[in-house]
């Protein structure tokens, strides 16, 4: 491969992302290219259905369907995160004290999550974040779990597809981010069809996936996500929403 082709590819990368989120028994695709620096708008947004008669585990028809999707980005790695239902993922927090090593958490974390999804610790994927804030006694550490054969199975989908699985989210994870990047606010909801929606981080060239979801609008306050989310994601468009966040995250 040529110098040029490859930095192409690397160009046409850092513009595009994907998201994938589920949608009952179908998932809904969100494509997003950046138009700038700071803004981002919708390029692809379609409902993956699945046929009839293949097993609920069974994702084959989703890599066919996505692959034919995304095959028009010339990225050389299609970067995707995708959401599970809440009824396959676990979360929760552990208030460690401040005492306590960071290379501590790892084993507790896992055991936590082991617990909540009634599997042996070895069976579970799981990642967890320290939260910013602390009292200064303890150290509350956020933690996000699933069950490793599931996300072997949605690896081996995204690989075959051409895609690179970047990260596996909870639902309201993705929306609050989301809600928060959108232009326009939470009334872009209501007055916008999801096709039209655009999306903005704080600065100039921020890599949005490291961002704190705070970081991204501050003139949203967490009451205002929260109650757009809880009345947002019961609708048709709540899974296009959840998606559009995952495509944010999904930027280097």
């Amino acid at each position: 491969m040529s110098s040029w082709t490859h930095l192409w590819r690397r160009w046409v990368s850092a513009r595009q992302s994907w998201g994938l989120a589920p949608l009952g028994q179908a998932w809904v695709l969100v494509g997003l290219t950046r138009q700038n620096q700071n803004l981002a708008k919708v390029q692809t947004m379609a409902v993956l259905l699945a046929p009839e008669g293949p097993a609920p585990n069974d994702l084959t028809w989703l890599s066919q369907d996505l692959r034919l999707k995304v095959r028009t980005s010339m990225a050389a790695r299609r970067r995707l995160n995708m959401a599970l239902q809440m009824d396959q993922l676990q979360e929760g927090y552990i208030d460690f004290p401040v005492a306590v090593a960071k290379s501590e958490w790892l084993y507790e974390v896992q055991l936590e999550v082991s617990l909540a999804l009634q599997l042996r610790p070895e069976e579970v994927s799981f990642d967890f974040a320290a939260e910013a804030l602390s009292n200064g006694l303890v150290q509350r550490v956020h933690w996000m779990g699933c069950a490793k054969a599931r996300m072997e199975a949605l690896k081996n989908c995204t690989r075959a597809a051409g895609c690179r699985l970047a990260t596996v989210e909870s639902e309201t994870q993705a929306a609050s981010r989301a809600v928060r990047a959108l232009q326009g606010g939470v009334a872009s909801l209501l007055t916008l069809a999801p096709q039209d929606w655009q999306f903005r981080w704080g600065s100039a060239g921020a890599d949005v996936a490291n961002l704190h979801p705070q970081a991204l609008a501050p003139s949203v306050s967490d009451a205002q996500v929260q109650e757009a989310i809880e009345s947002f994601m019961p609708t048709p468009s709540g899974a296009r929403l959840v998606a559009s966040g995952l495509a944010l995250g999904a930027w280097t």
